[in-house]
């Protein structure tokens, strides 16, 4: 190699130097857990909330390939089917974990129900619910936060249902 090379080699790599980090756990406080493994986040509106299934979830059900959504203005209580997810696995239904009213749906799941698999936090989410004040605000005491559905699958790691 000649002087030139090393220089050019080394001078190439001061200027394009990188630094790498992983991130391997992602932390969202705003989301609440069942212990059936569906989330709810609180929308910026506050009257409304999201709904979806966790990758706990979307792990245990393999490639998820179809699934049937609840209408638009359908009014469900806590623990009533809301949607149902057939994967190359199973079948499951999805469980409503607040009382509302069926404000919007996920219409990219008609055509790519795989975003449940690929991003069930971010463009995987199932339905939108209108909430009464007082469900919204029971979240912390109905559901678990982040850390304590940490704590449950960890807990519950050889029977978890959904």
């Amino acid at each position: 190699m000649s002087f030139l090379s090393i220089k050019l080699l080394r001078h190439a790599n001061k200027l394009y130097s990188v630094r790498q980090f992983h991130i391997t756990s992602r932390v969202f406080q705003d989301r609440y857990y069942t212990k059936k493994h569906e989330w709810v986040q609180v929308l910026d509106n506050k009257k409304e909330v999201r709904i979806g299934i966790s990758e706990f979830a979307q792990n245990a059900l393999g490639d998820v390939v179809y699934c049937e959504l609840p209408a638009i203005g359908a009014k469900l209580k806590r623990d009533e089917t809301f949607a149902t997810l057939e994967s190359v696995k199973a079948v499951a239904d999805c469980f409503m974990p607040i009382d509302g009213e069926i404000s919007g749906v996920n219409e990219q799941l008609k055509t790519q129900a795989d975003l449940i698999n690929k991003s069930p936090y971010e463009n995987g989410w199932l339905v939108q619910a209108k909430v009464n004040e007082k469900d919204q605000q029971n979240l912390d005491n109905s559901l678990m936060n982040e850390k304590k559905y940490k704590e449950y699958l960890e807990k519950n790691k050889e029977g978890a249902d959904h």
